[in-house]
């Protein structure tokens, strides 16, 4: 660390803790009988450590806060003051432009959440605040008691949508998959191939710039993206408006 007084990551203005990169992963506890049941998910937050003094070496500890409440203007520090603390005192950021995580768990599904992370070294001179992620949970059928099997793969909300073309949707596996990704129009016509071929386990970005297999940018208009893998098919609705 270099011997000087001042704040970390200096030439950084964000963090890259990035929404595009947050993946739902759907989970929910089985509801009870009672329809007031609530359901509850999680997300992973994805980022990339800036190390010391935004460009090299290791960073010592991270801050993270959540809260449902969003951020009034652009007056950060209180909404920083007032969010809930994560628990971070067993990640350790890793060497400059390594990638981390973290599970957030037991969130209520359905509820918007907001977060920004810091990091500090060891003196400690704190960073900026990253870019504000914002979430929401899913809602999952719950799976019958006892069975604990895993859902096959799992697949976010298109963002943005409405979009004015280009749009990205998060796909999240439990294992390496073949996977196929296409755009349908409202119609059923297949107008744009995504993804095809065997994709690692973990978190991964389908986008889409809003154009045509054979080039030129699709209307205005409903779009469905359809992801198939393990033998399983998921599709999201996706509105194009030009």
């Amino acid at each position: 660390m270099a011997n000087r007084c001042q704040p970390l990551f200096v030439r950084a203005v964000r963090i890259a803790f990035l929404a595009s990169l947050i993946v739902p992963l759907l989970t929910s506890k089985p509801k009870s009988a009672s329809a007031e049941s609530t359901a509850f998910g999680s997300v992973t937050l994805l980022w990339t450590d800036p190390g010391d003094d935004g460009i090299t070496g290791r960073a010592s500890k991270y801050d993270l806060r959540i809260s449902t409440k969003a951020i009034a203007t652009n007056d950060t520090a209180s909404w920083w003051n007032g969010a809930t603390v994560i628990n971070m005192a067993l990640k350790v950021p890793g060497m400059a432009g390594s990638r981390d995580s973290i599970l957030l768990g037991g969130l209520v599904a359905g509820t918007r959440y907001y977060a920004i992370l810091r990091v500090a070294d060891e003196r400690p001179n704190w960073s900026g605040f990253s870019n504000v992620a914002s979430f929401s949970p899913g809602i999952v059928t719950a799976t019958p008691e006892g069975n604990t099997q895993a859902p096959a793969f799992v697949v976010g909300s298109p963002r943005p949508s409405p979009s004015s073309g280009r749009t990205e949707i998060n796909l999240d596996l439990p294992r390496a998959m073949n996977v196929v990704a296409n755009v349908y129009n409202a119609q059923g016509r297949r107008v744009r191939t995504l993804e095809t071929g065997t994709l690692a386990a973990g978190p991964h970005i389908l986008r889409w710039d809003g154009r045509l297999d054979g080039g030129g940018d699709v209307g205005s208009g409903v779009y469905w993206v359809r992801i198939d893998a393990a033998g399983a098919r998921k599709s999201v609705k996706l509105l194009i408006v030009r």
